[in-house]
C-alpha cells in the first residue's frame, strides 16, 4: 500500500507553516455559498437585535450584558402560548421521497429553531451564556432555577439535544434513518459537583458518578444495538457512538500519563530534513508508539514501574516543562483499570454491531487518548481470517480515532496512523475533524511560556488547507487500500464537518478516485461502489446545518448505509447544560460568518413564511 505523502511541515515560524501547508489537492474548486432569502416581515423580527450590532464597543457591551438575562428569560416564554401546529399531513406521509428535515419539522419546532438562531445571532450571548446559565440555576431567588430550565429545554435543549434517555433519543434516529441519515450518539453528562463538600466526599462522589457514566454507556450501546437489529440486515453498521474516556477516570491522570509519554517516546521531531524513507515527523503532541502500552496499559509481567514515577525534565520539542508533573504513585494502577473498561466497552460495541468513537480532549491528554485509541484498534479492527464465517460480515475497523485540523501535527501524524495500521494488520477508523479548542490551547501555550510556537495553525484559511488536504490523503488512500490484495484493511472515515465546499471535496474526491460515479439521469446523484457503502461518512451536529445533511443525504444513492450522519448529544437537562454552554464557545466560528446561524436563520424563517403565506 502507499500512503500519498503531503509536504513535510516546518515549525519555525508561523508564515512558513501556512506556506507548506498547502497539499496538492485531487480537486481545486470553490464553490459560493448559497443563501436563501426569507421575507420582511420575517427579518423584521429581528431588525432591532441585528441593529444593536452597531455602537460604541464598552457602551453596547454593558447594554447586551444588562439585557441578556432578559433575552433568556424573556424572550422564549412566547413559545409558552404557541398553538401545536404541524405542517404534516396524511398524504405527506405516504410520499415515496424521504421530505427534508424542513419540509418534515412541525411549525413550532420551525419557530423554536428561529428563536434558538437570533439569540446565538445577539452578540455576547454565546460567550456569557455559561455564566448566566450556572447563576441562574445556583440561585436564591425562589423558582428562578425551575424557569431557567424550563426555558433551556423549550429552546436550546430541544434544539440541539433530542432527548434526555437513548430511548427518548430513538424516535430521532429512526425518523433520520428514514430520510437517509445515520445516528451517532454521545452521552453529554457532565455533573456539577459543587464546592460546598469536603475533599474525600467529592472524591467518592466523582468515581461514583465516573461508575455510573460506565453503566450509561454499556446501556447506551446495548440499546443502540436493540436499534440496529430492528432494521433490515443489509440496512445494518451505521449507527455509532462517540466515547469521552475522560468521562470514565480523573483527568488530571490523562495529563500526567500525557507529560510522562512525551518524555518516554522516541523523539518524533528533528531540525534535520527527512530523508525519503524516514518516519514522518510529528510536531507536539506527537504520534503513539509501540512502548505506550508499558504506561496506559501495563501488566504485572512489566514490572511495578516505578522508574517512571521519577521521569522528570525538558523536552522542548514537545512542548514539556520540568515543571510538568509526571506520574505519581496510583496512576498506573488507575491507567490500567481504565484500559480493562476501555477493552470491555470495545467488546460491547463489537457485540452490539455499534461502531466506537474515540473522542479528542485538550493537546495535554491526547498523548493518553492517542495510545488507548491505538491499542483498542489493534484489538478490535484486525480483520478474520479469510476461511471463517466472521470474514464474511466483516464490515471494517469498529474503533475510529479523531484527527484534528486545527493542530499543525494533523498531516504527517494521519501519515503516521496509516502507516502504523498498515505495518501492524489492522484497518484505521478516521473521524476528521477541524477541531474547537484554539482559544484554550494557544492562551496556555503563551501564559505557560512553552517554546516554540503554539500547535495551532495561525489562521482559518491554514486549518481550513489542513482539514481539506487530509481529506484528498484519506480519500486517495481509501483507493489504494481497497485496490490491493488485501482490501479487507481498507480504513474507514467520517469527515466531520460544516463546511460545504469540504463536502463538494469529498463527493469530488470520491467520483474523481472512482469510488463513487454520478448516475447518468441527469440528477447528478452518485452512487458509491459496492466496496465502499459504509466505509464514508458525513458528519454535521444535530440541531444544525440541516440543510447540509440534507443534501449529503440526497446526494448519495440510499443502499441501506446512509452516507449523511447526525452527532446526537444526549444527557438529563441539568447535566447536559454545561456541555450546551462549552459547546456553544467551542463552536462559535461555526455559528459566525455566512454559514452560520444568521444562515439558519434565514433559511428557516423562509420556511415558516412558507408554511404561513405560501
Amino acid at each position: 500500500m502507499s500512503i500519498s505523502p503531503l509536504v513535510t511541515l516546518s515549525r519555525s515560524s508561523r508564515s512558513a507553516r501556512t506556506q507548506l501547508l498547502k497539499p496538492t489537492r485531487l480537486i481545486s474548486r470553490s464553490t459560493p455559498a448559497s443563501s436563501s432569502s426569507s421575507s420582511s416581515i420575517i427579518r423584521s423580527l429581528v431588525t432591532s437585535s441585528s441593529n444593536g450590532s452597531s455602537g460604541s464597543g464598552s457602551q453596547h457591551q454593558h447594554r447586551y450584558k444588562k439585557y441578556l438575562p432578559y433575552a433568556l428569560i424573556g424572550i422564549p416564554t412566547s413559545l409558552l402560548i404557541m398553538p401545536t401546529l404541524s405542517a404534516d399531513s396524511d398524504s405527506d406521509s405516504k410520499m415515496e421521497v424521504p421530505k427534508s428535515s424542513l419540509e418534515s419539522a412541525s411549525l413550532p419546532s420551525l419557530l423554536r429553531s428561529y428563536l434558538v438562531y437570533t439569540m446565538i445571532c445577539l452578540p455576547g450571548l454565546v460567550d456569557y451564556s455559561p455564566t448566566i446559565l450556572h447563576s441562574f440555576t445556583h440561585s436564591y431567588i425562589p423558582g428562578l432555577k425551575t424557569l431557567t430550565e424550563a426555558i433551556v429545554r423549550m429552546t436550546f435543549f430541544g434544539q440541539f439535544v433530542p432527548g434526555e434517555t437513548v430511548e427518548e433519543c430513538l424516535p430521532t434516529m429512526r425518523a433520520q434513518h428514514e430520510r437517509g441519515v445515520a445516528s451517532m450518539l454521545n452521552y453529554s453528562a457532565e455533573a456539577d459537583i459543587g464546592s460546598a463538600i469536603q475533599e474525600d466526599e467529592q472524591a467518592d462522589l466523582e468515581e461514583q458518578l465516573r461508575e455510573e457514566r460506565l453503566q450509561e454507556v454499556f446501556r447506551a450501546l446495548q440499546k443502540a444495538g436493540e436499534f440496529e437489529r430492528s432494521l433490515k440486515e443489509n440496512e445494518r453498521g451505521a449507527t455509532s457512538f462517540a466515547l469521552k474516556v475522560t468521562g470514565l477516570i480523573d483527568p488530571p491522570i490523562l495529563t500526567r500519563a500525557s507529560t510522562t509519554l512525551l518524555r518516554v517516546r522516541p523523539l518524533t521531531t528533528s531540525s534535520q530534513p527527512m530523508s525519503a524513507n524516514a518516519p514522518p515527523q510529528v510536531p507536539y503532541p506527537g504520534t503513539p508508539q509501540s512502548t505506550d502500552a508499558r504506561i496506559v496499559a501495563r501488566d504485572p509481567s512489566m514490572g511495578d514501574g516505578k522508574e517512571l514515577l521519577s521521569l522528570n525534565g525538558v523536552l522542548g520539542s514537545m512542548g514539556v516543562l520540568d515543571t510538568d508533573e509526571g506520574l505519581r504513585k496510583g496512576d498506573l494502577e488507575e491507567l490500567s483499570n481504565l484500559w480493562g473498561k476501555l477493552k470491555k466497552i470495545g467488546q460491547v460495541a463489537k457485540d452490539n454491531g455499534i461502531v466506537l468513537l474515540v473522542d479528542a480532549e485538550y493537546t495535554w491528554m491526547q498523548p493518553a487518548l492517542d495510545a488507548y485509541t491505538t491499542l483498542l484498534s489493534a484489538e478490535f479492527n484486525v480483520p478474520p481470517k479469510k476461511d471463517s464465517e466472521e470474514f464474511k460480515n466483516w464490515r471494517g475497523p469498529l474503533i475510529y480515532g479523531t484527527y484534528q485540523s486545527y493542530l499543525t501535527r494533523q498531516p504527517t501524524h494521519l501519515i503516521a496512523a496509516l502507516k502504523h495500521a498498515e505495518e501492524n494488520g489492522h484497518a484505521l477508523g478516521i473521524k476528521l475533524v477541524r477541531g474547537a479548542y484554539f482559544d484554550k490551547e494557544r492562551k496556555k501555550w503563551k501564559v505557560e511560556g512553552r517554546e516554540g510556537a503554539d500547535p495551532i495553525w495561525p489562521d482559518k484559511p491554514a486549518t481550513d488547507s489542513s482539514y481539506n488536504g487530509s481529506l484528498n490523503t484519506v480519500i486517495s488512500t481509501l483507493s489504494t487500500q481497497l485496490a490491493s490484495n488485501k482490501p479487507e484493511l481498507a480504513l474507514s472515515v467520517i469527515f466531520g464537518t460544516h463546511n460545504p465546499d469540504s463536502c463538494d471535496l469529498i463527493c469530488d474526491g470520491l467520483k474523481q478516485v472512482g469510488l463513487a460515479k454520478e448516475l447518468e439521469d441527469g440528477t447528478g446523484r452518485l452512487k458509491l461502489r459496492d466496496d465502499v457503502v459504509g466505509k464514508v461518512g458525513v458528519a454535521q451536529l444535530y440541531g444544525m446545518k440541516d440543510d447540509l445533511t440534507d443534501k449529503m443525504a440526497s446526494k448519495f444513492v440510499f443502499d441501506g448505509r446512509p452516507v449523511a450522519i447526525k452527532y446526537i448529544a444526549y444527557g438529563k437537562l441539568s447535566e447536559v447544560m454545561p456541555f450546551l454552554g462549552r459547546r456553544a464557545i467551542e463552536n462559535k466560528s461555526l455559528m459566525s460568518g455566512e454559514q452560520g446561524a444568521g444562515a439558519e436563520r434565514k433559511r428557516v424563517g423562509g420556511e415558516i413564511w412558507r408554511r404561513l403565506f405560501g
